[in-house]
C-alpha cells in the first residue's frame, strides 16, 4: 500500500517504474550525469588535451590498435602489466570494434556515470522509498564524482562507481548470484574494492546472526532453520573464496611481470616517499597523514552539502522529521560500509604496504556512504520544510516578513546546492585535464618512425606519448616508485640522463645516446642554468638526488654542458622555449679541440 504524506509519495516495496512518481524521479536523476558528462566530453575533445591519469593508464593501450606503437617500451610494458584483466579486456574488445582506447576513454565516463546513477537511484529507494531520495542521492553523487579526477579518467578506478553501486543494489535486493557477479567484476577492474565488499558482507552476516540468535531454532511448522541460515553462510564463503582467488591471482601476475613491491624499510629510505617526494607518505604533518594523501581518510569535501550525510544518525531519531519512520532496516548497510572501510584502512596501516595504500579503502567508500546518507538527510529536511510550508499555507492568512525571508533563504540555498557545482568553470579544473603546450612538436614526432625514442627532462616528456604516440625514455609522471625492478630501471635512466645532459664531455653524451638508442632529445632553452635544475623537484626529491646535487654544484661552478654545443647544428624545431635536437646529429659531432 502506498501512503501520501505532505505531498511526498512513499511507494510500496519494491519500488517500480510502473509508479508514476518513481518513473519521473528516475528520469530526473539521469539529467545530472548526462549534463556533467557531455560538458566534460566536449571539453576533452577541444584540442591537444588529455586527462592526467589517462597519460599513465590509457595511452599504452593504443598498442591494441597498432601493435607497432611503443615497441620494447619499458614504461608501456609496466603500465600494461599492472592493469586488471577486465580493464584490459574491455579496451581490447572496443579496439576490435574499431574504437581506439583514447577515444573510448573520453566517452566512457558518461556511460559509467549513468550506470552508477541508475543503481544508486534504486539503492536509495530501498533505504527510503520516496522518489525524491533517489533524485537527491544521485544529484549529490554526480556533483561529487564529476568534481574529481577519477571517473573522468576512464582508468580502472573509474569503474569502481558503477560496479560497487551494482554490488550494493543486488545485496539489498537479496540477489546473491548477481551480487557475486558484481563482486567478481570489482576484482576484474579494481581488486582492492573487493575487500571492502567482503567486509560489508561479513558485518551484514554477523548483524543478522545477532538479530536471530535469541529466536527459537525451529519455526512453527517444526522445520529446522539451519537451511535458511546456511544459505547466507554459503554466500559469504563463496564471496570470500572469490575474493581470495582474484586477489592472489592478480598480485601473483603483477609480481611475475614487474617484480615485487617495495618493503616498508625500503620506502622509509627513499626520498620519493618523504615530504615533497613523488608519493609522500612519511614525514608529513599529522593532519595531512590522517586526512590527506596516500595515508589519509580522504573525506569528500565537495560539494559541501555531501557532508550533511554525517547528520543521518542524529536526524533520523528526531520526531519532527516524520518521514524518517519510513527508513528501512537496510539503512544499516551504511554503517557496515563505514565499519568495513575504516577497519581495512587501519589494517592497511598496520601491515603497510602489504595492502597497498590505506586511502584506497576509504576514498571510494566514503563517497558512496556520504552521497547516499546526504541524499536521505536532504529528503528528510525537504519533507519537513514542505510540511511547514503546507501548514502555513493552510493556517496563515498573511505571511510575516520573517516567513517570507525564511522561504527566500531556503529557495536561494536550494538553488546554490543544485546550480553552483554544475558551473563548468568550477568542476572542469578539478578533473585533472592536461593541455599540451607544444602542438608543433607533437606533430613533428607523430610524423617520425613509430620506434622513435624521445629523451627529455621537460614536462613534455609526460605528454609526448599521449599526443604523438611515441616512446619516451623517462618522465616524472611515469616514474612510480612502487615496484622494485621497474623503479630501479627508471632511476638508472634518470641518473644516466642527468649526467649525460649536464656532462662537459661530448663523448659521454654520445655514449648515452648509443646505449639507450635515443632518436630525439628535447631540452628547455634554460636547461644549462642552475635555477632550471633547482626547479626540477621530482629529481631533487628522488633516489638520484646525490647525482643531481653534484651536477647542480658543477653548474654553479661555471661548468658548461657539452650539449649546449649541439644546439645550433643539431636543432630541428623550436617551440615555447623547447628545443628539439636530432640525437643522430649529436652522435656525429666532433669534440672541440
Amino acid at each position: 500500500m502506498s501512503v501520501v504524506t505532505s505531498g511526498f509519495r512513499v511507494v510500496s516495496s519494491p519500488p517500480s517504474l510502473k509508479t508514476p512518481e518513481v518513473a519521473l524521479g528516475f528520469g530526473v536523476s539521469l539529467i545530472a550525469p548526462l549534463y556533467f558528462g557531455l560538458v566534460s566530453y566536449f571539453h576533452g575533445a577541444s584540442g591537444p588535451i588529455i586527462q592526467d591519469d589517462a597519460r599513465l593508464h590509457i595511452v599504452w593501450l593504443q598498442r591494441l590498435v597498432d601493435s607497432a606503437l611503443f615497441p620494447d617500451d619499458l614504461i608501456a610494458n609496466y603500465y600494461a602489466a599492472i592493469q586488471p584483466a577486465g580493464f584490459k579486456a574491455l579496451y581490447g574488445m572496443a579496439s576490435v570494434l574499431g574504437i581506439d582506447p583514447l577515444g573510448l576513454a573520453k566517452i566512457a565516463p558518461i556511460g559509467l556515470a549513468l550506470i552508477a546513477t541508475i543503481y544508486l537511484f534504486w539503492v536509495s529507494l530501498l533505504l527510503l522509498p520516496a522518489p525524491l531520495s533517489g533524485v537527491l542521492t544521485t544529484l549529490v553523487f554526480n556533483q561529487n564524482v564529476w568534481l574529481k579526477d577519477d571517473l573522468i579518467s576512464a582508468t580502472p578506478r573509474a569503474f569502481v562507481y558503477p560496479i560497487f553501486a551494482a554490488f550494493l543494489y543486488y545485496l539489498l535486493r537479496g540477489s546473491r548470484v548477481s551480487c557475486l557477479i558484481a563482486l567478481g567484476l570489482q576484482g576484474l577492474f579494481y581488486p582492492q574494492m573487493m575487500l571492502v565488499s567482503v567486509g560489508v558482507l561479513t558485518l551484514r552476516l554477523l548483524s543478522r546472526h545477532r538479530m536471530s540468535r535469541d529466536s527459537s531454532l525451529r519455526d512453527r511448522e517444526g522445520n529446522s532453520r539451519f537451511g535458511r541460515r546456511f544459505s547466507p553462510v554459503l554466500f559469504w564463503l563463496a564471496a570470500l573464496c572469490l575474493t581470495g582467488l582474484v586477489l592472489l591471482t592478480f598480485s601473483g601476475q603483477v609480481a611475475d611481470q614487474v617484480g615485487r613491491l617495495v618493503t616498508l624499510e625500503e620506502m622509509k629510505a627513499m626520498p620519493e616517499f618523504q615530504v615533497d617526494g613523488r608519493r609522500p607518505y612519511f614525514g608529513v604533518s599529522p593532519l595531512q597523514f590522517i586526512f590527506g594523501g596516500a595515508s589519509g581518510l580522504r573525506f569528500p569535501l565537495f560539494p559541501p552539502v555531501i557532508l550533511a550525510g554525517g547528520l543521518l544518525p542524529f536526524i533520523k531519531r528526531r520526531t519532527e522529521f516524520t518521514l524518517a519512520s519510513q527508513l528501512t532496516q537496510d539503512v544499516d548497510i551504511l554503517k557496515h560500509l563505514l565499519m568495513s572501510a575504516m577497519g581495512l584502512f587501519l589494517l592497511a596501516h598496520l601491515v603497510f604496504p602489504t595492502l597497498y595504500l590505506p586511502s584506497r579503502f576509504t576514498f571510494y567508500s566514503f563517497r558512496f556512504l556520504l552521497a547516499i546518507a546526504s541524499g536521505l538527510v536532504l529528503t528528510l529536511v525537504v519533507h519537513r520544510v514542505w510540511g511547514w510550508l503546507d501548514k502555513r499555507r493552510r493556517t496563515v492568512i498573511r505571511w510575516t516578513l520573517q516567513d517570507r525571508l525564511k522561504v527566500a533563504f531556503a529557495g536561494l540555498l536550494a538553488m546554490c546546492v543544485v546550480i553552483t557545482p554544475a558551473v563548468p568553470a568550477l568542476f572542469l579544473p578539478c578533473q585533472g585535464w592536461v593541455r599540451g603546450q607544444a602542438p608543433g612538436i607533437y606533430a613533428m614526432l607523430a610524423d617520425s618512425p613509430k620506434d622513435t625514442l624521445v629523451a627529455s627532462l621537460t614536462d613534455e616528456a609526460n605528454n609526448a606519448p599521449a599526443f604523438s604516440q611515441r616512446s619516451v625514455l623517462l618522465g616524472e609522471e611515469f616514474a612510480l616508485p612502487y615496484h622494485v625492478n621497474f623503479y630501479a630501471s627508471m632511476t638508472q635512466r634518470m641518473k644516466d640522463m642527468v649526467q649525460a645532459q649536464y656532462s662537459a664531455r661530448l663523448d659521454s653524451v654520445q655514449a648515452f645516446i648509443q646505449t639507450y638508442g635515443v632518436d630525439v632529445w628535447i631540452v628547455d632553452q634554460q636547461f644549462a642554468e642552475p635555477n632550471y635544475l633547482i626547479q626540477q623537484k621530482w629529481l631533487l626529491n628522488s633516489s638520484i638526488r646525490d647525482t643531481v646535487t653534484d651536477v647542480l654544484h658543477s653548474l654553479q661552478q661555471g661548468t658548461q654542458p657539452a650539449l649546449t654545443g649541439a644546439l645550433p647544428p643539431c636543432s630541428t624545431f623550436t617551440e615555447n622555449q623547447l628545443i628539439v635536437l636530432d640525437a643522430h646529429c649529436i652522435s656525429r659531432l666532433e669534440p672541440e679541440s
